[in-house]
């Protein structure tokens, strides 16, 4: 999931460590956290496959020079003021890398849009957030397949029924759970029955040099 949301935000931009870590942030949330231990070897196995390459160094801004005043205390604070400030995450002279997706790294990137494995619950919300780098034809076969799968795990808790707890009992917290795991499930099928039919409105409607989200198709269709 991280490869693919790696690949996902430098195929919108180019992105340094710092800037790529803080929208993984907002991208994934609680789903996945990232720290920069797990970021830089993945960066740097995805340079290495010929995914993503340093694109260049952005110079780092540096304060002015502190004026002499006179004073050795206060002279003395500015200089290790400066020295912290360029010592904080490995900035100062060194600059920042920047990352920038390739050829193959944008391959890569759709091959793993369209799998056509859906069964990650996780990985799948990333692949939406993505999706907008497929075709219509591959996003509407996405979330049908999800849906299918879906549908199936809700058929197969059906006939499970209620079951029962590790000692053969029921208890009103275990049940409270698996109703709240079926109220989840049944949310998501509403949710991709949603976006099934504004992809299918906005394949149908568009021509070959646009490709509609599935906000604008669902405001074509309001205003139709």
């Amino acid at each position: 999931m991280l490869e693919l949301a790696v690949l996902g935000l430098l195929e919108d931009n180019d992105l340094h460590g710092y800037e790529l870590r803080k929208r993984l942030g907002e991208l994934l949330g609680q789903r996945l956290s990232i720290s920069f231990g797990s970021l830089y070897p993945a960066l740097g196995r995805l340079e290495a496959a010929g995914l993503v390459k340093a694109v260049t160094s952005r110079p780092a801004t540096r304060r002015p020079a502190a004026p002499m005043s006179g004073s050795l205390v206060g002279e003395l604070a500015a200089f290790r003021a400066q020295r912290r400030e360029s010592s904080v995450g490995g900035r100062g002279a060194r600059g920042k890398k920047v990352y920038g997706i390739t050829e193959g790294g944008r391959q890569r990137l759709r091959e793993m849009l369209a799998d056509p494995d859906v069964s990650d619950d996780r990985e799948f919300l990333v692949r939406v957030a993505f999706c907008h780098h497929l075709t219509p034809a591959d996003r509407l076969a996405l979330f049908e397949r999800r849906r299918e799968a879906l549908a199936a795990r809700a058929e197969a808790r059906q006939a499970r029924g209620a079951g029962a707890g590790i000692d053969g009992r029921v208890t009103t917290y275990l049940r409270s759970l698996r109703e709240r795991d079926t109220a989840a499930l049944e949310a998501d099928i509403a949710w991709l029955d949603r976006l099934i039919a504004d992809e299918r409105h906005g394949t149908e409607t568009s021509d070959d040099t646009e490709i509609p989200t599935p906000a604008v198709a669902s405001k074509r269709r309001n205003r139709s």
